[in-house]
């Protein structure tokens, strides 16, 4: 239910920033392009990550410790982000979100083709 809880959460995250464009870009003063890279930094960090999971994922013993602190330290980095009022600060939170979500993004459909029930 956790892992099911914290997908929900990752798509809910990606969506939000979209969402508040003109309120965030204010509220940070930035321009366009500025705002364009905060929202598509996360997935550089996804992919990056990608690397680390496929690393960890190989080593059963890693898994539950790798989900745990994954979703820990993403956790503390979203709220961070809420906090934070400067862009280079805010555009290298988001790079560490996408590559800490990714551990659950991608254990999700692993842990379904493996151990789901067939119906």
């Amino acid at each position: 239910m956790l892992i099911f809880t914290s997908n929900v959460l990752i798509n809910v995250d990606h969506g939000t920033l979209p969402g508040c464009a003109i309120p965030f870009s204010a509220c940070l003063n930035i321009d366009q392009a500025q705002f364009g890279s905060i929202g598509s930094i996360v997935y550089v960090g996804i992919s990056l990550g990608a690397t680390v999971a496929l690393i960890v994922f190989q080593k059963a013993k890693f898994i539950k410790a790798a989900l745990v602190l994954s979703l820990g330290c993403n956790t503390g980095l979203i709220f961070l982000f809420g906090r934070s009022t400067n862009f280079v600060y805010d555009a290298t939170i988001r790079f560490f979100v996408g590559f800490c979500q990714v551990f659950c993004c991608i254990f999700m459909p692993v842990w379904t083709d493996a151990f789901a029930n067939e119906k």
